[in-house]
């Protein structure tokens, strides 16, 4: 889904963007609680006894996942072998590593226990796919680091022994859904997307947002999600991850094909005292106030999620872009939410289990009924930005059962939303995750458009999922890490950079420039300069190879930021400098992960 509204949204980093540094250790990275005082350190060692994996005998596939990834990794570290047990085969062994599905009081939704002894570590949750994250918690203790997705990326530190503190630590996500949407999904990346949910799942994150069949209305593939043309691939990804699929975003024409046309005009939009279909692939809402239209679509809709088992939400979204019906049926501001409320009972019929999702992401879907029951097998996606409309949306959460209400995300990775320059926005990213939590909401999606241009929307996204699993995040700290992990020697000396970055180049709040701002070009230019000459310094005396790629990333950053606000800056710009951002990004073939695509970049302008 794509947005053009851009407000002031300092609000949800203001409490929480750079506090003072509290040198948190890496358990802090997760919301822990509970120690055990002068206990004796736990080492894993490439020659210690600790070195088997045990497992129920009935574990699922997330489960026995989860124990190969803690075998390959702890291997990877250490240069020890590991075995997976199960239990049954693993009686009387003392120096193990378990995994066990278990209910405790203290957890909470996907939540999980991490205990360790002086011989034994000990992972519970409720759901198996806590244990998954249980597994990547320990992880990320043992050193390794999962900010941005692919292997190639991941920091796994090799050494002769892993210390563990030995204690009880107990982490509950803030939120219960914490959810991305892929844009930039289709044949052509069935690779990228691989490794975008295995990167999802690292950063404890549990649910997707898809489409049967969204093509792209850019130039080039960014805005597509094709989920017939990927999910014999990608669907055994998600379900030994343990990921919730929500299949929706705008795909309504799946359900009802713009082929009904012909013999039912009556059924589609009137726009300007016409009913007709537009050329382009968002151009043909439903008359949503016609009961024979809806009738078709709820059945449809129903007989698709009863061949999909593997799905819990699908959404009733109307296309992008407007165009809605303007009938005189039409007008009462719940049409579309009854719509909704009449699929939600088809589907009740072959898929009780199903949650069908409303949209309310324009006036005519925004209002929540005044007497309307909300069913407990229906569910709200909420677009509207944090702030002016929040009031609107806690009435949805009040009559929504168990509050099944998430918020629609647009700042974290969408380059439609910031015309091709996402920022990098940590203290944000947390404050997107708090805001939830404060407003009742159930979970947060959030557009990663497109996951081929993934090191911007990976990092503000990192950030975010951290703020999902600790109650208080400091930001700074966590930034610090980063850099130290991710920039080797050069940790400090791009720490500053980052400092320099997130106050001075791209000082909150977050404008659009072409919507009075107010930012001082020639402030953009010096700030600019002063960090490009600072990078430029570190890069001379950086000897690591894969670390000087790291830095040129946020180089390339730096630059086309620049170039991008002096666009902005000119009143009436031309076809020639819009050019100067074309040729950048065609200029940089090998900075793709941070720059979009030259067609799209000249699309969007």
């Amino acid at each position: 889904m794509k947005k053009k509204l851009s407000v002031d949204l300092t609000v949800l980093c203001s409490r929480i963007l750079f506090r003072s540094a509290l040198g948190l250790s890496i358990f802090v990275l997760s919301q822990g609680c509970g120690s055990e005082k002068n206990g004796e350190m736990l080492k894993l060692r490439h020659d210690g006894k600790l070195h088997h994996i045990v497992i129920a005998d009935n574990s699922d596939q997330i489960v026995r996942f989860a124990a190969v990834e803690l075998k390959e990794y702890l291997e990877k570290i250490v240069g020890n072998e590991f075995r997976i047990s199960y239990r049954s085969g693993a009686k009387g062994r003392k120096n193990i590593i378990q995994l066990e599905i278990k209910n405790d009081r203290s957890l909470k939704w996907d939540g999980f226990i991490i205990k360790k002894t002086r011989d034994k570590i000990h992972l519970l949750s409720a759901e198996s796919r806590g244990l998954l994250y249980a597994v990547y918690c320990l992880l990320e203790e043992a050193g390794c680091s999962f900010v941005y997705p692919g292997k190639e990326e991941e920091i796994v530190p090799e050494k002769e022994e892993i210390v563990f503190t030995p204690g009880t630590f107990i982490h509950n996500p803030v939120i219960e859904h914490r959810g991305l949407t892929p844009y930039g999904l289709y044949a052509g990346s069935i690779e990228t997307g691989r490794k975008f949910i295995d990167w999802m799942a690292k950063n404890r994150m549990n649910y997707i947002m898809v489409s049967e069949d969204r093509p792209s209305d850019a130039d080039g593939p960014a805005h597509a999600i094709i989920w017939k043309e990927v999910g014999e691939y990608l669907l055994p990804e998600l379900q030994k991850r343990g990921f919730i699929i929500d299949m929706s975003e705008h795909c309504m024409p799946v359900f009802f094909p713009k082929t009904l046309f012909k013999d039912h005009p009556e059924w589609w939009a009137m726009n300007d005292g016409e009913r007709k279909i537009l050329p382009g692939p968002y151009s043909g809402q439903m008359c949503y106030s016609n009961e024979e239209a809806v009738e078709f679509y709820a059945s449809a809709v129903a007989e698709y999620s009863a061949r999909h088992p593997e799905l819990r939400i699908i959404g009733t979204w109307p296309l992008d872009g407007g165009e809605y019906c303007e009938c005189e049926n039409c007008k009462d501001p719940e049409t579309i939410f009854k719509a909704a409320l009449h699929v939600a009972e088809k589907v009740r019929e072959v898929r009780p289990d199903m949650l069908v999702e409303h949209l309310a992401y324009h006036p005519q879907s925004w209002q929540p009924p005044e007497t309307l029951k909300i069913p407990d097998n229906m569910t709200v996606m909420w677009c509207p930005d944090p702030g002016p409309m929040d009031s609107l949306a806690h009435e949805w959460i009040r009559k929504t059962p168990e509050g099944k209400v998430y918020q629609f995300e647009y700042f974290l990775g969408d380059n439609y939303r910031y015309r091709t320059n996402v920022w990098l926005r940590p203290g944000y990213a947390a404050g997107v995750a708090y805001h939830a939590r404060e407003m009742g909401f159930r979970g947060v999606v959030s557009l990663f458009l497109p996951i081929q241009t993934w090191w911007r929307s990976s990092f503000n996204n990192w950030f975010f999922a951290r703020a999902c699993w600790q109650e208080d995040l400091d930001v700074r700290a966590t930034l610090t890490k980063y850099c130290m992990d991710y920039y080797g020697e050069q940790g400090k000396d791009i720490e500053r950079v980052f400092n320099l970055i997130l106050n001075d180049l791209q000082a909150e709040p977050y404008q659009d420039s072409r919507r009075g701002s107010g930012r001082d070009i020639n402030q953009v230019r010096a700030a600019a300069g002063s960090i490009l000459s600072t990078l430029d310094s570190i890069l001379a005396n950086c000897r690591e190879e894969k670390i000087k790629v790291r830095i040129q990333r946020l180089k390339t950053y730096v630059e086309y930021f620049l170039l991008h606000c002096e666009y902005e800056s000119i009143p009436e710009p031309d076809p020639a400098d819009r050019e100067r951002l074309v040729s950048y990004s065609r200029q940089h073939p090998g900075q793709n992960m941070v720059l979009m695509y030259p067609e799209y970049i000249k699309w969007r302008y």
